[in-house]
């Protein structure tokens, strides 16, 4: 932390962002020191671990009339008081927080499928991570669709809609193809409902699925910095890095509701590569498909429509080829 206080210092930084949750963990309960030096448009440390926090965010969310799937709080790993209350598999099961700190290093955690009862106490037996608290959740299938937002003191300056059309890995993860929507106002109720509570400072991404039996969003989690998909917007006509800088430096704009191009898709081609290789490789019952996935034909299909109009490709780009060969150099091992 000294080092980077002493690079802000002499470079004169405007403003810093943090873009990964690691960052968030380690600059937000030193923001102080950077004061005076340059600008973090972030939420303080308690409220971005309040949000960033599954089990927390749940909790919230259901005080708050917020649309959640069905759950079961499971406070200390300890399944004896819950077990008997989950009557149909498979079940999803959620750690809360996505990092966990042992000792000086922050360990990743992972969600998790439970096809049987059994499978689901040998997976509280054998991750260390949900002796924390941890969620059980009815899978729902759908859509996944998320609310991009930039927000100042909870007051929302610009907000942003899209749908996943493809993940990794297929049965849900990062996006690898998403599309630009229009705002929900089932999902735009929502996100306010909850970050304006906390008076959210930053960007954040607001992730939801669409149950498919009931067409009603359901709140999947948040992600309270910069997101994968960033680039989406960015080609549908919104610069979030740009406005997020202009509210730092004090010239923060507000957004239109129609200030972005609807229909516009992004494509992370490795992303969509990989997915289609565990698509064709492995079966539905080891990729925890839902019912009526595409077949291994039609996702075949699917990843060959390399061109396309209003598609965008999220690396390769001819103005500049330089990430998309380091990428694709990483992706072969070369680099």
């Amino acid at each position: 932390m000294n080092a980077l206080l002493d690079v802000v210092r002499k470079q004169r930084v405007d403003a810093l962002f943090p873009v990964s949750d690691i960052a968030m963990h380690v600059i937000g309960p030193e923001k102080t020191r950077f004061a005076g030096y340059t600008h973090i448009p972030t939420p303080d440390a308690e409220t971005f671990s309040e949000i960033s926090d599954k089990y927390r965010l749940m909790q919230q969310a259901v005080a708050q009339g917020v649309a959640i799937p069905e759950t079961l709080f499971v406070p200390d790993g300890q399944l004896d008081s819950v077990i008997e209350k989950v009557c149909e598999f498979p079940v999803v099961v959620k750690p809360g927080c996505s990092l966990v700190k042992e000792g000086q290093q922050w360990k990743k955690t992972s969600v998790c499928y439970a096809e049987s009862r059994d499978a689901l106490m040998r997976l509280y037996n054998e991750k260390p991570y949900l002796r924390q608290p941890s969620l059980i959740q009815r899978r729902v299938v759908g859509e996944g669709q998320g609310l991009f937002v930039l927000m100042n003191q909870g007051l929302p300056l610009g907000m942003f809609a899209h749908r996943r059309l493809r993940e990794r890995p297929p049965s849900g993860g990062v996006s690898v193809l998403r599309e630009s929507i229009a705002l929900p106002k089932a999902m735009v109720d929502a996100t306010l409902t909850l970050l304006q509570r906390v008076k959210w400072h930053g960007v954040a991404m607001v992730e939801f699925k669409v149950d498919a039996a009931r067409q009603r969003p359901l709140l999947m989690e948040i992600n309270g910095r910069f997101w994968g998909s960033l680039q989406l917007a960015i080609d549908a006509g919104v610069n979030f890095p740009l406005r997020l800088l202009n509210m730092a430096m004090g010239k923060a704009e507000v957004l239109p509701v129609d200030g972005y191009r609807i229909g516009v898709k992004s494509r992370w081609l490795l992303g969509d590569l990989d997915q289609l290789v565990m698509r064709m490789r492995k079966s539905d019952r080891v990729l925890n498909l839902p019912p009526g996935a595409p077949s291994r034909f039609q996702a075949m299909l699917s990843f060959c429509r390399l061109f396309e109009r209003d598609m965008f490709y999220e690396m390769e780009q001819l103005s500049d080829l330089g990430p998309s060969r380091l990428e694709l150099m990483r992706y072969l091992k070369l680099a």
